[in-house]
């Protein structure tokens, strides 16, 4: 899986914890949402690959996009997250993530997502957002 450059890609908003952590991109396509990093020396770990932490905070970010355009805008809240992890990224790589709706009911939507780097599928996330009522 490559940044498909066709898409429309828009860094995600900088402030607070995504300071951190990006600078990160985002895209849709469809029924899909996309996130990516690419990485750098803040992203590594002690054992010199991609920190775990890493692949989950793109994973909540490109599904918690989707969350909020799936509700019209209206705030979300991750209530639950499930990450695997299948493979180490190395600095320099781009890690590249793809999320999908499964089912949105009532006030919840549940999505999974996969993040690839360098054709190789590094983690798989599952997550529930609630969808908050309007300030």
């Amino acid at each position: 899986m490559n940044l498909d450059p066709d898409l429309e890609w828009k860094v995600v908003d900088d402030k607070g914890f995504n300071t951190h952590v990006g600078p990160m991109l985002h895209a849709r396509s469809d029924d899909t949402w996309y996130g990516s990093i690419q990485l750098s020396d803040h992203h590594i770990n002690l054992g010199g690959v991609c920190h775990g932490a890493v692949y989950m905070a793109l994973a909540d970010v490109t599904m918690g996009i989707a969350a909020l355009q799936l509700s019209e805008w209206r705030q979300c809240a991750t209530i639950d997250f499930q990450a695997q992890f299948m493979a180490a990224a190395k600095k320099g790589q781009t890690l590249l993530c793809a999320a999908i709706l499964n089912r949105a009911v009532g006030d919840l939507v549940f999505m999974q997502a996969e993040i690839w780097a360098e054709g190789r599928q590094c983690a798989h996330s599952s997550a529930i957002w609630k969808v908050l009522e309007r300030a």
